[in-house]
């Protein structure tokens, strides 16, 4: 089965994005640093703002319009919350670009702490005004070379990311998330996290290191989706079309990498995320047929 485009718009989710639909994951929405709730012993005023960050979007519903801008141009995205989905549709496309939904991602693994070991983390007081909100800056600098850097103007008051400027390790800004307007309310109504679908017939034998597997599934093609907590990636295998030889093939738009390799087994593997090459080839060395499929 041919891998389409709305497939891919459903499993892959923009950093900021993946920020407003995860469920939960941090430690108490601002609890006190203590030593029980803070065991890596991050300095207490960068602890209760990452753990109000994480939790913020399981607590407030929104809906703005977003600027995207990267190398190729820039896009407006109306988007929303809800406590079932978010969504988003592209303003700047043809008349008439349906709406998609993002459903909700578990994220019990995600915590201050499990960030700071994947990312250095800085926060600063003041970072001025986006989309009429006061903002503090989140810097995020990876410690691998498996991911990008991340700076982040967060609403000083409700702590959801206004603005994120995704970094390459050269330096270079590959892509930049904005809201040009922005309401934010408190949810009134629990997310609901989609029932977990049937498991993919392949298994990765190893995961790049800060990475969790968030998901997987076989519809319509097998697939697993990888998170750190501030990036996703979603790995597809599917059957290999004839006309297709084997090999790698490399493609970069703004902060998204799509790298897809052509198996001797006739498998087509397709890499999505906002990750450097050498993430996307680790993930595709590891992917393994599961046992009993």
């Amino acid at each position: 089965m041919k891998l389409s485009n709305s497939d891919v718009t459903q499993r892959l989710t923009p950093m900021l994005l993946l920020l407003l639909v995860i469920s939960g994951g941090a430690s108490g929405a601002g609890a006190p640093a203590d030593s029980d709730s803070n065991p890596c012993g991050m300095p207490g005023p960068l602890f209760e703002r990452m753990d109000h960050l994480l939790s913020a979007s399981g607590t407030l519903d929104y809906d703005g319009t977003l600027l995207v801008e990267n190398g190729r141009g820039r896009e407006f995205i109306a988007v929303s919350s809800a406590a079932d989905a978010a969504s988003f549709r592209r303003l700047t496309r043809v008349a008439g670009d349906p709406s998609r939904s993002i459903a909700p991602i578990p994220a019990e693994y995600r915590t201050p702490c499990s960030l700071a070991r994947s990312y250095g983390l800085v926060v600063e007081a003041a970072a001025g005004v986006v989309a009429g909100r006061a903002t503090y800056r989140l810097t995020a600098r990876p410690r691998d070379n498996l991911r990008f850097a991340y700076v982040m103007d967060v609403d000083a008051e409700l702590h959801l990311p206004l603005r994120v400027l995704t970094v390459s390790p050269d330096g270079k800004v590959l892509e930049l998330y904005e809201f040009a307007d922005v309401t934010i309310q408190p949810r009134t109504v629990a997310m609901v996290v989609p029932e977990r679908e049937e498991s993919a017939a392949f298994r990765l034998a190893t995961i790049p290191p800060g990475f969790e597997l968030i998901s997987e599934g076989n519809a319509p093609v097998d697939y697993l989706v990888l998170s750190d907590g501030l990036t996703n990636v979603s790995v597809f295998i599917e059957g290999q079309p004839r006309s297709l030889p084997s090999g790698e093939g490399v493609a970069l738009r703004g902060a998204t990498l799509t790298y897809t390799r052509g198996t001797a087994n006739d498998r087509l593997i397709t890499v999505l995320g906002e990750i450097p090459v050498p993430t996307a080839r680790l993930l595709a060395d590891a992917v393994r047929p599961r046992e009993g499929g």
